[in-house]
C-alpha cells in the first residue's frame, strides 16, 4: 500500500476519462490538510534531505502532484513553531480603519490642485511632511481619499508658462467675462465660429505601443519616418446645434501663409453667405500673426461679421482644438489605422471623418470649453 495520500500515482483504468486537476501554481485549489500532515510525517520519519533529494518525489513534483521543496519547508517551519500545519482562513481583503481625514485630506486636495501630475509617493510624502505626527499613509489609503474627493485619472497635458503671465490671465478673463469686442460674454453660442489650422503626418498615425507574443516584434506595416509627409488642415466649426456649420480645406505643399489663409477665409465667407445669407457670425481664433493681419480683419468686418481673439497660449479655450483631437483619434482607429499609406489616403480619411462629424452638431465642443448654453 502506498504511503502517499493520493494513491501513489498508479495508472488509471483503461477507458476512464477524468478532468485534469490543476496544480495550485496554475490556479487550482491549494493542497489539502492530508497533504500537509503527510509532509510533516515524512519529515519526522525520513528527514528534510529526503524530501529535497528523493527521486520518487522529484518525479511527482515534475508531474505537479507533490508540493515543491520551498512549500514543504514552510510547512515544516510552521509545525516547529506552532505545532500544527493548519492553513489560514480566507477572510478576504480588509481595509484599514485609518483613513485620510481632516487636515490631511485638505493638504491632499491642495497638493493635487497645484500638482495634478505628481506621483503617488510624492503625494504621500507631502501629506506626511505637512503633518509629521501622523504615520505615513499607504498608497491604497491615498487612492481611496482621492476617490472620495472625486479625483479621476486622465491623460495629462501641459500649458505654457507664459499663459500664466498677468497680462495673459487678464486677457483670458476678458475673453470669457467681457462683452464684444473684448470678449464673448452674451454672444449667442450658435453664432460663434471657431477656426484654426493643424498638421497631420503619416507617422503621427503610427501607435507607439501594442501587444504581441513574447518572441515576436510588435511590428506592423507603415510609412518610414524620414521626411514626415502629411497634410495641413484649415478647419472652421460652428456652435449651432440645429444647423451644423463646418468648412475645411487641406493642402500638403507649404505652410499656412497670409495668402493661403486669406484665400481660405474668402472661400469660408462665401460658403457662409450661400448657406446662411444675411446671418452675422462671430469668429474666434488664436493670436497667430496672420490671423491678426489687417487684410484678414477687413475681410471679416466687410462681410458684416465680428472677430474676437482668444487669450494667448490658452488653446484649451478653443473648441476646434478638440475637434482636431477627435480627428486624430479616429485616424488611429481600426477603420483607418495602417490603411493610410499615402498623403492622398490621409486626406481622404480626414474628409470622411469631418464629413461624418458635420452631419452631427459641434455644439457640445463649445459647451465643454465654457461657452454659454443660450
Amino acid at each position: 500500500m502506498s504511503l502517499l495520500p493520493f494513491g501513489g500515482g498508479g495508472r488509471a483504468p483503461s477507458g476512464l476519462r477524468v478532468d485534469e486537476v490543476k496544480h495550485p501554481s496554475r490556479g487550482g485549489n491549494p493542497y489539502g490538510q492530508d497533504m500537509r500532515e503527510f509532509v510533516v510525517a515524512l519529515y519526522e520519519k525520513e528527514g528534510l534531505d529526503h524530501i529535497k533529494n528523493d527521486l520518487n518525489l522529484a518525479v511527482l513534483r515534475r508531474d505537479k502532484r507533490f508540493p515543491c521543496f520551498a512549500t514543504c519547508k514552510s510547512w515544516i517551519m510552521q509545525y516547529q513553531q506552532h505545532g500544527h500545519v493548519r492553513p489560514k482562513k480566507a477572510t478576504g481583503n480588509k481595509q484599514t480603519r485609518r483613513e485620510v481625514n481632516g487636515v490631511d485630506l485638505y493638504n491632499l486636495a491642495l497638493f493635487r490642485k497645484c500638482y495634478p501630475k505628481a506621483y503617488i509617493d510624492e503625494v504621500r510624502a507631502y501629506v506626511h511632511n505637512r503633518n509629521p505626527t501622523n504615520k505615513p499613509y499607504s498608497k491604497s489609503q491615498i487612492y481611496r481619499a482621492e476617490e472620495r474627493l472625486g479625483l479621476t485619472r486622465k491623460a495629462g497635458s501641459t500649458t505654457s508658462t507664459k499663459a500664466y503671465l498677468p497680462i495673459n490671465l487678464q486677457k483670458r478673463r476678458q475673453y470669457w467675462n467681457e462683452p464684444y469686442p473684448l470678449g464673448i460674454r452674451g454672444v449667442c453660442t450658435s453664432d460663434v465660429i471657431d477656426l484654426d489650422e493643424a498638421r497631420f503626418t503619416l507617422t503621427s498615425q503610427n501607435r507607439k505601443r501594442g501587444k504581441t507574443a513574447t518572441f515576436h516584434r510588435c511590428d506592423s506595416q507603415g510609412m518610414y519616418r524620414k521626411g514626415e509627409p502629411g497634410t495641413n488642415l484649415l478647419c472652421a466649426v460652428g456652435g449651432d446645434g440645429a444647423t451644423p456649420i463646418s468648412y475645411h480645406e487641406q493642402y500638403s505643399a507649404g505652410g499656412t501663409d497670409l495668402w493661403r489663409f486669406y484665400s481660405y477665409m474668402l472661400a469660408l465667407l462665401d460658403h457662409l453667405h450661400t448657406r446662411h445669407p444675411g446671418r452675422p457670425f462671430v469668429f474666434t481664433m488664436d493670436n497667430l500673426n496672420i490671423h491678426k493681419h489687417p487684410a484678414i480683419r477687413f475681410l471679416i468686418y466687410s462681410r458684416g461679421h465680428r472677430l474676437v481673439f482668444r487669450a494667448p497660449y490658452w488653446s484649451c479655450d478653443g473648441p476646434i482644438e478638440y475637434v482636431f483631437n477627435t480627428v486624430q483619434l479616429q485616424l488611429q482607429s481600426p477603420e483607418f489605422h495602417n490603411r493610410i499609406d499615402s498623403v492622398d489616403a490621409l486626406e481622404d480619411a480626414i474628409d470622411v471623418i469631418l464629413g461624418r462629424m458635420a452631419t452631427l452638431s459641434f455644439r457640445n465642443y463649445f459647451l465643454d470649453v465654457g461657452f454659454e448654453d443660450n
